[in-house]
């Protein structure tokens, strides 16, 4: 009974570590690249010129109604639909009679949508160029439930991909610990990744 009992947690700790790890392989994927292509930001900034800057994408004249809203929030929602780019979207620095900016969120390149009273006038910049190095490192921040489908289906998924990585560590140690001819030496890596782990931890901190 007892040993049935362990082959039945033996089985689910198979399957857990096998399917979670094969649903979430192009999140881990995303993951790891942009995290190689944080690690050597130079070559490709740099030495591929893949460094992104605000490009002038085009200018809108708006003059608002009498209906527009007061609340800034309600202003920049107002504004994007405007110039059509309704979207996931926050508002840089403290708004004024003089502007309101607004950053529009895009993995292919970040707006900023720049309303100027005044001048009846808003600006749309955008950051350029696109690139394989740029969108991944966008989809590695991008974070938070937003009102919007993709965005609430991925930061859902991103917590998905926190918890099944806690799993995979769970499940990595009970599969190690069922095995007795390689508790030595499974011992031995554990115990050195955390005491490396803890030294670099400290030095960092310091």
């Amino acid at each position: 009974m007892e040993t049935s009992r362990w082959l039945r947690w033996d089985r689910w700790m198979r399957v857990l570590h096998l399917y979670t790890g094969l649903f979430l392989v192009p999140w881990m994927t995303v993951y790891a690249v942009s995290a190689f292509c944080l690690n050597h930001k130079e070559w490709f900034t740099e030495g591929l010129g893949l460094a992104q800057k605000w490009e002038n994408a085009r200018e809108v004249e708006f003059t608002p109604g009498s209906g527009f809203p007061q609340s800034p929030a309600e202003q920049a929602a107002a504004i994007l639909r405007h110039v059509d780019l309704e979207g996931p979207h926050t508002i840089m620095g403290t708004p004024d009679a003089n502007q309101l900016v607004m950053i529009r969120l895009c993995a292919s390149g970040h707006y900023r949508v720049s309303w100027f009273p005044p001048r009846s006038r808003v600006v749309i910049d955008r950051l350029q160029p696109t690139s394989f190095y740029s969108v991944v490192n966008a989809l590695h921040f991008q974070h938070s439930y937003r009102p919007y489908f993709a965005h609430w289906a991925w930061a859902l998924i991103v917590d998905a991909t926190t918890t099944s990585t806690i799993l995979w560590l769970i499940s990595g140690i009970y599969l190690w610990a069922r095995r007795p001819r390689r508790r030595l030496a499974g011992g031995l890596c554990l115990i050195a990744g955390t005491v490396l782990f803890a030294i670099l931890a400290v030095l960092l901190c310091r």
